[in-house]
């Protein structure tokens, strides 16, 4: 099996379409199928994959393009489906926008000093508007997408149509995962060779945006100082208003108990002056999402602990964005169709592997891109203070 990541100068230089990589390809959703063919091959790939179908059976029904096609498009609907199924968590902690093409496109975030309307006496020119300002920030997309390739061999053994089964779950959850790394790459140094990140994305949380990572622990005391702290804060052009966001917190796995001891709480402890206050738990109502890509790429020591503040999706202060390719938001899979013509005329189907080397390949594309946007309600630790 070959797996390979498609990202970087290899996205940029990898035609979808053409080129040595994609040579012979086909993408099944772009045909129309009728309905009959689609459910004959549905009901056959049931039976192969349930072991009720023989090589020789096999052999002849993917010898016409017709069933090959029809056959790997009910392959593409199943990883749609396991696609759709998927949980996308970090939808609860980045803005979602679209772009036209590869090229990069100005992501303006703007901003008003006035608070709502002005009075206007009668037979009186209306007042114009407060100062107003923005940000310019580029946003940009890239190329994603992994090659798979059974060879010959196993589809005489058989063992190649446990991997054409797996095939959908498989493809599916590489490109959720890859969403969710390109959604952390805003809050992490993440190496696109490896997709593992070694730690904050200093870029971002730095003391020039007030939001250099911390230390603090994620412990109540300490996450009631933040949210405090957080509705306090004045945004960039805004030095006569705070008007702080809906606030998501953002932990590993491995904090979630955590999290929910902090909202189980009955009550809390305050110490003003020399008085110590108590209060019912205001905690219990704090938003959090775990993240389990931030366990998973994380590669520190402090993985465990790390935790971040940002701002709700939707908020007038976004801090956090992914992009993707208009009319292109889902993964595109395809199969390659290369394995030449038997002399006597006549095409051969993939599963007899292909011209080259006897391979089976397939492939699946998605394009996404991030970038970060206003850091003043953001907050990023890696919970290492004793």
């Amino acid at each position: 099996m070959d797996l390979q990541l498609i990202n970087g100068p290899a996205s940029e230089t990898a035609n979808a379409d053409a080129g040595e990589f994609f040579e012979g390809t086909q993408a099944p959703r772009r045909y129309r199928i009728s309905e009959a063919l689609m459910g004959r091959a549905q009901d056959f790939l049931e039976d192969m994959f349930a072991g009720r179908k023989d090589r020789h059976q096999i052999k002849e029904a993917f010898s016409t393009s017709d069933f090959t096609l029809a056959a790997f498009a009910v392959i593409d609907t199943k990883m749609m489906e396991k696609y759709d199924e998927l949980p996308s968590v970090w939808r609860q902690y980045t803005d979602v926008t679209t772009v036209n093409d590869f090229r990069p496109q100005r992501l303006l975030l703007k901003w008003f000093e006035t608070i709502g309307l002005k009075v206007v006496p009668e037979l009186t020119e209306y007042p114009t508007g407060g100062g107003k300002g923005h940000d310019t920030n580029w946003i940009n997309v890239a190329k994603y997408g992994l090659r798979d390739a059974v060879s010959w061999e196993a589809s005489i053994n058989n063992t190649a149509i446990d991997e054409l089964e797996a095939m959908p779950t498989k493809y599916a959850n590489a490109v959720k995962e890859t969403e969710a790394i390109n959604a952390l790459a805003n809050l992490l140094n993440v190496d696109p060779k490896t997709n593992l990140a070694s730690g904050f994305n200093t870029a971002f949380f730095k003391a020039g945006n007030g939001n250099a990572p911390s230390t603090m622990k994620f412990n109540a005391d300490n996450v009631d100082t933040v949210l405090d702290a957080m509705s306090q804060k004045v945004p960039k052009g805004n030095e006569k208003i705070v008007v702080p966001p809906e606030l998501q917190i953002v932990i590993p796995k491995a904090l979630e108990r955590q999290a929910q001891r902090i909202l189980n709480l009955r009550e809390i402890r305050i110490t003003e002056g020399t008085q110590e206050k108590v209060y019912d738990n205001y905690l219990k109502t704090m938003d959090y999402t775990v993240e389990p890509m931030l366990d998973a790429i994380l590669n520190t020591a402090s993985k465990a602990t790390t935790w971040f503040v940002v701002p709700k999706p939707g908020a007038r202060r976004p801090a956090s964005f992914a992009a993707f390719l208009r009319g292109y938001e889902s993964p595109d899979m395809r199969y390659k169709a290369n394995a030449g013509q038997r002399l006597a005329g006549g095409d051969i189907s993939p599963l007899e592997g292909s011209f080259e080397i006897d391979d089976i390949q397939t492939r699946v594309r998605h394009v996404l891109g991030h970038q970060t946007g206003d850091p003043t309600f953001t907050f990023a630790s890696d919970g290492t203070a004793s």
